[in-house]
């Protein structure tokens, strides 16, 4: 009789151990995106793209990042902890077309400097006068001009957009004499954050594409100081 009371207590007690370890099982959350090409990283770690299975563990977060070159990337934070919502069994993210992305275009010439050689029958002057007139029609603004050092630099333009803001400005060098050539580079620069001013130094990196409305502006000045 005594064996049978052992057995019985000890059966009851296997139950809630049994649901007590199910219960710390990790959770699933199924992320889903459009388009079906970007890309899902968790924690920082490629997992696939299109659609993931994430594990999310108890008393624990995990970060999920979603990118698309082209598009605004999106990130989710998945929790198995007391006080904070679980976390849904499945989400579906899209992602929002960059504007910063289509109003540009990837560049070979952005940030490095070019040789610019003029034509020997041009005089330093007719060069000169030639390479302030192509930059004036795309610049409103020149920082500094100096035709007998043969240096230019523009004020810095831009755009902002939803997710990002780009910043360019062109500078010209003088760097020989005889035969006259000069250097330019065409610097485009980028924040990553919206509404950021132009004058913030500091918040600014090369970005290696341009603002589409000064794509073939330095082919332009090229030709023109060769003929």
């Amino acid at each position: 009789m005594q064996k049978l009371i052992i057995s019985f207590l000890t059966g009851v007690l296997i139950i809630p151990t049994v649901f007590f370890m199910q219960a710390t099982a990790s959770d699933k959350v199924t992320v889903t995106t459009s388009p079906q090409t970007a890309k899902i990283y968790v924690d920082g770690i490629l997992m696939g793209t299109g659609k993931v299975a994430v594990k999310v563990s108890k008393n624990s977060c995990v970060t999920v990042d979603v990118k698309l070159d082209g598009y605004i990337p999106e990130t989710r934070t998945y929790c198995d902890k007391k006080g904070i919502a679980d976390p849904p069994s499945s989400e579906y993210i899209q992602l929002q077309e960059d504007e910063a992305f289509s109003s540009t275009t990837e560049s070979n010439i952005a940030n490095i400097d070019v040789q610019l050689n003029v034509n020997p029958s041009k005089s330093k002057e007719e060069a000169w006068k030639e390479i302030v007139g192509v930059v004036l029609e795309k610049f409103d603004d020149l920082e500094n001009s100096d035709e007998k050092t043969g240096y230019l630099r523009t004020s810095w333009v831009g755009m902002t957009f939803k997710s990002n803001t780009i910043r360019v400005r062109f500078i010209v060098k003088q760097s020989s004499e005889s035969p006259l050539v000069y250097r330019a580079k065409f610097v485009s620069e980028s924040s990553g954050k919206p509404g950021t001013p132009y004058n913030a130094d500091e918040q600014y990196k090369a970005f290696n594409r341009i603002l589409k409305k000064y794509d073939g502006f330095l082919d332009e000045l090229t030709t023109k100081l060769k003929n």
